[in-house]
């Protein structure tokens, strides 16, 4: 892992990690996206087969005959996730044994809406990240 990312103030953030997978595809590089909450997983797989009607992101669940073809690969089990270019974060927990997962991806990426208790999960994520000494960058969403 090269670095932890923190996209922060954004309006909504399964629409936001929409858009950031869409981006991140289509310059062909691969994304794992983590989640321990199969209800927010489940909505963010609806959306990405519906966020943009003149474009689709294709994308399969861990596990699924699809998984080995897909760039974009969805799972709530970190340790059925195929190593990506990119692991994408939608969850308010850090994932179980982060520390041996992050070292499968370049880049880690973490999504915060500006929810009061995302920002407060965030937040906690972040102490923890940098107690550990992760390289951390953050992204300020919210003046665009």
């Amino acid at each position: 892992m090269q670095q932890i990312d923190f996209h922060f103030n954004v309006g909504s953030r399964l629409q936001y990690a929409c858009l950031f997978v869409r981006k991140v595809w289509r310059m062909g590089k691969s994304v794992a996206v983590w989640s321990s909450d199969s209800a927010r997983l489940a909505d963010f797989n609806r959306r990405l087969w519906a966020f943009d009607d003149l474009s689709f992101v294709p994308h399969a669940m861990a596990g699924s005959q699809d998984a080995q073809e897909a760039r974009v690969v969805l799972s709530e089990d970190p340790s059925r996730l195929p190593d990506s270019d990119v692991l994408l974060l939608l969850d308010e927990s850090v994932p179980p044994d982060f520390e041996q997962l992050f070292r499968r991806f370049d880049r880690v990426v973490d999504i915060v809406s500006s929810v009061p208790e995302e920002t407060a999960a965030a937040r906690a994520r972040y102490k923890i990240y940098r107690k550990l000494n992760c390289p951390l960058k953050a992204y300020d969403q919210g003046s665009r």
